[in-house]
């Protein structure tokens, strides 16, 4: 045979070995295969009688070694060349490794193939692979059916552990930024108390002194009718009043801010820890008008329609009433707020802002609370962060990010519960939840 024929017949030899391995995808079959192609496989139930039948045979082939690497190697046992020198008869012994990401192993195999030289070229005419040691299953062509498992076994302990580990990953980064948020709200109520105490001498001296001199104009008046009357004194009285007036206003605004220093200088110190049995619908009453007219008296005011439904029967609430106050006013502003950037859309200039509160006793040991506004709702994307310190919708300096986090944590420290519904563009709903006592409210 000359020289030529020699390395195409071992080049065919190789390539189909290389295909049958899984070593190359890209050669053509039906270039290297006879039409009365036929072959056993290495089990008992692999007879192949035609090409399509070897095709699904290494496709079988090939999913059960994904994830694994193949190679191989072989020894020549036989080579026979029929005088024509048109056909030609290899037996050969195979060594096959199978490896995975964690072991390797051996097989053994013997393999015969039967070629024919054909229209200037060398074609498969016949196979016969023996089944390898090692391999229990029939339908298993090499046997690595169970490293396959293995293999997906680990790829599995692997998930598992990287789950775990990124678990462990979230639980620190929330533990650390639940320390930052501390941090910060600690560092932020050292800083309440210290403007606090200062502001709290000058306003006591406004205090103290608008009332000194509400005392002085009651003398000036006690003197001033011991004259005679005349136009002169008429204007003074006038004027009198005038000045008892502002000073009344002056005290009475003076007397509210102190309040207010006050209860900063109590929150920074965690309240004054009171909890006794409260009538909460007086409570929301008194809270709802106080953020309503402070809304109204700010520069930004706008027309509220309040819509109150406290149940009457509902029993009283253990609450320190200093501390949750400020939950009925932070929650309110923050509707009001919401209402108000709707209502300054071109397309609602029919809107009508509308807030309900209303009360109800849920009859398994709480009360509801629902503060509920007609606003432009809150997007899925950033309802899980509401409560957080610092969060804030608001633009540049108009919020602090605080009152809904220290809302949060007011109703905490109660017992109770907070969660929030709402529609973009139709409404947002605060439900707070509060455990109750068993006295009824007169």
């Amino acid at each position: 045979m000359n020289a030529e024929k020699e390395i195409l017949l071992n080049n065919t030899y190789k390539l189909f070995m290389d295909k049958g391995l899984g070593q190359i995808d890209s050669i053509c079959l039906e270039e290297i295969t006879d039409k009365a192609f036929m072959g056993f496989g290495s089990t008992v139930d692999e007879k192949i009688f035609s090409l399509d039948a070897f095709q699904e045979l290494l496709r079988r082939q090939k999913e059960q070694s994904k994830y694994l690497s193949l190679s191989w190697n072989l020894n020549e046992v036989m080579r026979y060349i029929s005088p024509d020198e048109n056909t030609a008869v290899f037996a050969d012994d195979i060594y096959l490794t199978i490896a995975s990401v964690s072991e390797k192993n051996e097989m053994y195999l013997r393999f015969t193939i039967v070629l024919i030289y054909k229209n200037e070229k060398w074609l498969v005419v016949h196979f016969h692979g023996s089944k390898p040691e090692n391999v229990d299953s029939e339908k298993d062509t090499f046997g690595i059916e169970g490293w396959r498992q293995k293999n997906v076994e680990l790829e599995a302990l692997v998930k598992k552990r990287t789950a775990e580990l990124e678990q462990s990953l979230l639980e620190i980064k929330a533990t650390q930024s639940q320390l930052i948020q501390s941090e910060k709200l600690a560092s932020l109520g050292q800083l309440a108390a210290g403007i606090a105490h200062e502001i709290k001498n000058p306003m006591n001296f406004i205090n103290n002194f608008s009332e000194l001199s509400l005392e002085y104009v009651e003398e000036i008046r006690q003197e001033l009718v011991k004259l005679d009357t005349n136009e002169t004194t008429e204007e003074i009285a006038s004027l009198l009043d005038d000045v008892a007036e502002n000073l009344k206003k002056v005290h009475h605004h003076g007397t509210r801010a102190d309040n207010i220093v006050k209860s900063m200088l109590l929150h920074s110190r965690g309240g004054s820890g009171i909890m006794e049995p409260t009538n909460l619908n007086e409570l929301i009453k008194e809270y709802v008008n106080l953020a309503f007219h402070g809304m109204r008296a700010g520069k930004t005011a706008i027309n509220v329609k309040i819509e109150l439904d406290l149940e009457e029967s509902l029993p009283l609430v253990e609450l320190n009433a200093e501390d949750f106050s400020r939950v009925i006013l932070n929650l309110c502003k923050n509707a009001f707020d919401a209402m108000r950037t709707k209502g300054l859309q071109p397309e609602n200039q029919d809107y009508k802002p509308v807030l309900k509160v209303s009360t109800k006793n849920l009859g398994d040991g709480f009360a509801a609370i629902n503060i509920e506004d007609n606003g432009p709702g809150v997007p899925d994307a950033i309802k899980d962060k509401l409560f957080q310190p610092f969060f804030t919708t608001k633009k540049g300096t108009e919020g602090t990010g605080l009152g809904l986090s220290i809302t949060h944590d007011i109703i905490i420290k109660h017992n109770g519960t907070i969660t929030i519904a709402s529609t973009e563009n139709t409404f947002t709903r605060f439900e707070i939840q509060l455990p109750i006592t068993t006295k009824k409210i007169k």
